[in-house]
């Protein structure tokens, strides 16, 4: 019995958890659904990796493919670069000096000044700044053609962005970035109609460097219902919702908007990223510091891979404060559980004693369960030996005595065939029926066949097992008559292992006898020593 005092303590634990448990459930909004749902998509990224190399080395195979021309070829090189942009810059780099190499050979200064754009995004992504703007100054903005204006904008955009974010906006050259950073925000915008999704994005940049925040808001939103959700574009326009919605004092729909973009940079294996890192910032000022280190891992995986240089060393300078309060908030909840087990150990003392008299009950039923079971198991298994020999004993005393029976009537007919002819003096007849060998032979082979069908009717599955325990090639026809061989081992099945009156049975000598079942095991599939016990295992119809 439990005392009174273990009952009151039980219960007071039993209430601590239900209120823990609706304290937790009241802390599930949707923030935390979608925290994870991003939780999930993480342990799923390598499956997106995949679909995404699947993607790249499809296009991949239709490079050079017999019948291409020089632009079907830059299109796909151009394609492939663009896969690789945002997943794995240096794996980027011959597409493009491939395609650089197209455009001298075709003389095409729109593939030229489409490659050299496309790189220059390419370097400055992966922190190299420098050569990413040499490439943008090198081109003559004049001769650029029109088509390609917005992407020369673009690029310079793309160039100033990473500087200002890798510097600050609070230093001299910070604020140099950000003045430059208007004019291609304004420059790349305006070379776009309204009716283009990008023009909004832009144009939310330029209210965000000219402070209107509301009109970045109201444009951004008009972004992103042109994009869909798992897309590198809906990770870019999720992620400038997000600095839009911070700014604005909106917290929880930051928080929101990032785990969007994560998610979105997850499903499109999009390694070049900002949200996973500002989300593992948020997440850390919340106090969950197990999703912040997962989160800053995340991000620094994706960096490395990608080799983008600048986010490494932006990751560099929060992940040890992270860590930090990651390793703090293990080693207080490692405190708690400490004192959780001393507790429950206390407890558990308790019920050890209260409960041991009935353990040493409970064990001593479930011996003499298990000694009932083994006895029944053993006299089951006797049950069937029994019956199986009771079985043999029935067909084998039926068989000698139709035996006794035939030789008794054959006596007889001996008998009076050789009073006959002794009455009338034929001896030669006599001497010549006494040597007749073909009698002999045919009484034997009258015996082996009933001994044949009276071991058949016991064991109608013997010649099928034994063909189980040999070679496919050297396997018995199944037949109501037993050769030489599996004759031998039905007299083994039935008992008979002297070989002396194996021999004796079959009329041959120790040696045949011998040679016959060295043949037999030659032939076989399993152990040599194990083979005739294999052969006494197998089953009558009745144990059948």
């Amino acid at each position: 019995m439990i005392s009174p005092f273990l009952k009151s303590i039980f219960s007071f634990f039993i209430l601590a958890s239900v209120l823990l448990s609706c304290k937790k459930e009241n802390k599930v909004n949707a923030n935390e659904i979608l925290l994870r749902q991003l939780d999930k998509t993480i342990s799923e990224k390598k499956s997106f990796e995949i679909k995404k190399k699947r993607k790249i080395n499809h296009l991949k195979s239709k490079i050079n493919i017999g019948g291409n021309s020089d632009s079907i070829n830059f299109q796909l090189n151009y394609l492939i670069v663009e896969e690789y942009l945002g997943y794995q810059c240096d794996s980027a780099y011959s597409y493009s000096y491939a395609n650089e190499e197209l455009a001298l050979k075709n003389k095409n200064n729109s593939w030229l000044y489409q490659t050299l754009i496309q790189r220059s995004v390419l370097l400055s992504t992966s922190g190299l700044f420098l050569e990413s703007e040499n490439i943008l100054n090198k081109i003559n903005q004049k001769n650029l053609p029109l088509p390609l204006r917005f992407s020369y904008n673009s690029a310079y955009e793309c160039l100033y962005s990473n500087l200002l974010d890798y510097t600050g906006e609070e230093n001299l050259y910070g604020k140099i970035y950000k003045k430059k950073l208007a004019d291609y925000y304004e420059s790349a915008y305006t070379s776009l109609k309204p009716n283009d999704p990008f023009y909004y994005l832009f144009l939310s940049h330029k209210n965000r460097i000219d402070d209107d925040w509301e009109s970045a808001n109201n444009n951004i939103d008009k972004f992103l219902q042109t994009t869909k959700a798992g897309t590198r574009l809906h990770a870019i326009g999720s992620y400038c919702k997000a600095v839009i919605e911070a700014k604005l004092g909106n917290i929880d729909s930051q928080e929101k908007f990032l785990i969007y973009s994560a998610i979105s940079d997850l499903q499109s294996s999009t390694k070049e990223n900002r949200s996973m890192q500002e989300l593992a910032s948020v997440e850390y000022k919340k106090d969950d510091t197990e999703r912040a280190y997962n989160y800053i891992q995340s991000a620094l995986e994706d960096a490395n891979f990608y080799n983008a240089r600048f986010r490494s060393i932006q990751i560099s300078k929060v992940q040890p404060i992270i860590e930090n309060s990651y390793l703090l908030t293990i080693n207080s909840q490692n405190t708690k559980l400490r004192w959780s087990v001393f507790l429950i150990s206390f407890l558990l003392l308790g019920l050890v004693v209260t409960t041991y008299f009935i353990y040493r009950q409970l064990k001593i039923i479930a011996k003499s369960r298990n000694e009932l079971s083994l006895l029944n198991t053993d006299l089951k298994a006797t049950n069937a030996k029994l019956d199986e020999a009771n079985h043999v004993k029935e067909e084998y005393v039926a068989f000698f005595i139709n035996q006794c029976s035939i030789y008794l009537k054959k006596f007889e007919k001996y008998k009076n065939l050789i009073a006959k002819r002794l009455s009338v003096g034929q001896i030669d007849k006599l001497t010549e029926m006494v040597n007749n060998k073909n009698s002999v032979e045919l009484d034997l082979n009258d015996l082996y066949i009933s001994f044949d069908k009276a071991f058949l009717r016991i064991y109608p599955n013997f010649v099928t097992e034994v063909n189980k325990l040999i070679k496919k090639d050297s396997q018995y026809e199944v037949t109501d008559v037993l050769n030489t061989e599996l004759r031998i081992y039905a007299l083994i099945r039935l008992g008979i292992n002297d070989a002396a009156q194996i021999s004796d049975f079959l009329r041959y000598s120790l040696r045949t006898i011998y040679n016959y079942k060295s043949k037999v095991k030659a032939k076989s599939v399993i152990e040599n020593d194990d083979f005739e016990a294999k052969i006494m295992e197998i089953g009558s119809i009745n144990a059948q």
